[in-house]
Order: C-alpha cells, then structure tokens, then sequence
C-alpha cells in the first residue's frame, strides 16, 4: 500500500527544518535570500528539499538547493540559472554532498562570502 502524499504543512515543516538548520529568519536577513521554494517528500520525489534566490555574491551563483537525504545529511547546489531563448541554463554549479545541519552556515559563508549571523 502507498503512502498517501503529504499535506502542506508538512512540505512546509521540513522546508522550515531545512531552514532553521541555516539560522532561520536571521538567515534570510542577513543573506538576503528571498523566492523560497520546497517540496515534501512524494512516491516520485524521496527527499525533501528547499530552495531559494541569493543575491550577488563571491562565487557568482544566483541560487540555493538544499536537498535532505535518506543518510540525515544534505546535498548542497550552488549555481547560476537564468533563461536564454525561453530555456534555463545552469552554470557555476558547486555541489557538495554529505552536509551536516551543523555545517550549513559555514558552508553557505565559504560559497557566497556572506555572514548568516551577526
């Protein structure tokens, strides 16, 4: 027997875990990360992930996914997307797999060069 699909509030609850792991709101203040979006866990999609715009920044990337995995770490993608002829093309992609909560701020800082805390 399936799993029924998860309601909104729990897409939104693991995106929020996702997101307090990064510092939560401060995070957002700080970063100026804004255009958050998540998906929950689905028959089609096993991991649950979030992702969000940033603005210019040392590495030139222009977004942020953060993919939880079956191991209790994250997968980490940092790129550069922008639409050329109606198609979206990706470049400057740095991906780092194995993540730890602890480790996200840290790493997000080494990336982009942006503090996530005060």
């Amino acid at each position: 027997m399936d799993k029924p699909a998860p309601n909104s509030s729990e897409i939104v609850e693991e995106a929020y875990i996702i997101l307090l792991q990064l510092g939560g709101r401060r995070f957002l203040a700080m970063t100026g990360a804004n255009q958050l979006l998540a998906a929950g866990r689905t028959a089609t999609n096993p991991n649950p992930w979030l992702r969000m715009n940033l603005r210019r920044n040392e590495a030139g990337v222009n977004r942020l996914k953060i993919t939880l995995m079956p191991t209790d770490t994250y997968t980490v993608e940092f790129y550069h997307q922008q639409l050329v002829d109606c198609e979206a093309v990706i470049t400057r992609k740095q991906t780092f797999d194995l993540v730890y909560g602890e480790d996200l701020p840290g790493l997000f800082t080494s990336v982009t060069g942006y503090d996530t805390h005060l």
